[in-house]
């Protein structure tokens, strides 16, 4: 991934989060009144592979990407590279 370098991502450590039918929620519990996050669709598999792998590798983490949802990487390298970033910021994330 071009802004991320192979800068591995994980689930941070202070994070509760769910899953189920194509949502994944998720909350940051360091934050004092944090507000959970609800991710759907694409945005939850990305978050079901970061779960299950992480930590993972940004370059590695975009090749399942592609395979799975059949796309060439470069078609979904800003769109994941984006909420990575946002996720990062919320403190869902660790990189």
């Amino acid at each position: 991934m071009t802004g991320w370098g192979n800068t591995a991502v994980r689930v941070s450590d202070a994070v509760a989060w769910t899953s189920g039918e194509s949502r994944v929620v998720a909350m940051d519990m360091t934050t004092p009144g944090a507000a959970p996050l609800i991710l759907e669709a694409s945005a939850a598999v990305i978050w079901e592979e970061i779960a299950a792998a992480g930590p993972i590798p940004t370059d590695e983490l975009l090749d399942r990407l592609a395979a799975l949802f059949d796309v060439a990487e470069d078609d979904i390298r800003g769109d994941v590279e984006k909420l990575i970033a946002d996720l990062v910021a919320r403190n869902l994330l660790a990189a």
